[in-house]
């Protein structure tokens, strides 16, 4: 499974100008940027229906992206918790999320460079 599946950026430059794009990404990052350690919290402090609904709103938001991994990270996490009683999440499963939120974090940054460079690059 891919940290960023390329067919879907690919897809997503298809119908977005440059600077469309740029922006779309930008915002991803900034979201997640934001909110993952919240949800990360939500969970450490068993606040599990916000946790729930956090890994919910970041799943949709990366997975029309193409964060493939993440995405399936997060559905897991969110399934776990729409359980009665809830299936918590595990150490390993915490640091395993937290090592793919950096993972695609650093992904989002570098694509967005690249969509720059190019954008620069055809704008001369």
């Amino acid at each position: 499974m891919e940290t960023l599946n390329a067919a879907v950026l690919g897809e997503l430059q298809s119908f977005m100008n440059a600077d469309e794009f740029i922006e779309f990404m930008d915002e991803a990052h900034r979201k997640l940027h934001q909110q993952a350690p919240v949800l990360l919290t939500c969970i450490a402090d068993q606040h599990w229906d916000e946790a729930r609904r956090l890994a919910h709103r970041l799943k949709g938001m990366l997975g029309s992206l193409g964060c493939e991994k993440l995405a399936a990270a997060l559905n897991s996490v969110e399934e776990g918790l729409r359980q009665n009683p809830p299936l918590l999440p595990q150490v390993q499963t915490m640091a395993e999320l937290a090592f793919t939120i950096q993972e695609t974090l650093s992904t989002l940054k570098q694509q967005i460079g690249f969509a720059e460079a190019s954008s620069d690059k055809s704008s001369c």
